[in-house]
């Protein structure tokens, strides 16, 4: 049996893979003009989306975006142009959106099915957009709350050294009340007899002014004796 050589095997791989872009082109091409229906759209950022990019209504593929074109009224706008299977009907509050296939998949344009109420709209129609959330955008976003959860940490810990640094002086000031009240126990312990001794004093004296008062009432002409002497 004869070796293929080496000419051949190019010629049967080059077979293969002519076979395999046709198959991928008639894929992507099987939906004829004369089946179709045009519409608009536009975003702000279209990352991703180019022509022959698919288009899907209600997560499922109708059509492919024909043209990719800069509009600038009013800023810089990106304005698509979907081609659509005249089966797939979009309606007035349908709304087009940017979205991926997976995690890191192609980038399609994705129009929503809109509310069962509403009209069908009409061939060459503008659908409204919603723009996708740019990875950039996202990133400032997420520094921006990186920093403000950064101050208010900070915030945090100054609160608590403050707490903590009350909490000292209250305590402080307890201790000093404490050290107040034990030197007047102290004090009083020491002096505890003299004061017994003046308390009982002060009563002999005030039991002896009563008396004394007492008699005057009864006896005042012992106030002249007392005169006299």
């Amino acid at each position: 049996m004869k070796k293929f050589t080496n000419e051949l095997k190019i010629g049967i791989f080059i077979l293969l893979a002519i076979g395999a872009g046709s198959i991928f082109w008639m894929k992507t091409h099987k939906i004829k003009p004369s089946d179709t229906y045009q519409l608009k759209t536009s975003f702000n950022y279209a990352g991703g989306i180019r022509p022959n990019s698919i288009v899907s209504l209600s997560g499922i593929e109708v059509g492919k975006v024909d043209t990719v074109t800069f509009v600038y009224d009013k800023g810089t706008k990106i304005e698509l142009v979907l081609s659509l299977l005249k089966s797939a009907k979009v309606r007035t509050d349908s709304i087009a959106y940017i979205s991926t296939s997976g995690f890191i998949g192609d980038a399609f344009i994705g129009i929503t099915s809109g509310t069962p109420d509403a009209a069908f709209v009409e061939p060459g129609s503008t659908v409204p957009s919603e723009d996708p959330i740019e990875l950039r955008e996202l990133m400032k976003k997420a520094d921006s709350i990186a920093k403000n959860l950064d101050a208010a940490l900070g915030e945090l810990k100054g609160l608590g050294k403050t707490i903590d640094e009350t909490g000292k002086s209250i305590q402080g000031a307890m201790n000093e009340v404490g050290e107040l009240a034990k030197n007047l126990n102290g004090t009083v312990s020491d002096n505890k007899q003299k004061i017994n001794n003046i308390i009982a004093n002060l009563e002999s004296t005030s039991v002896n002014f009563t008396e004394f008062s007492d008699d005057i009432k009864k006896h005042p002409w012992k106030l002249l004796m007392k005169g006299k002497e």
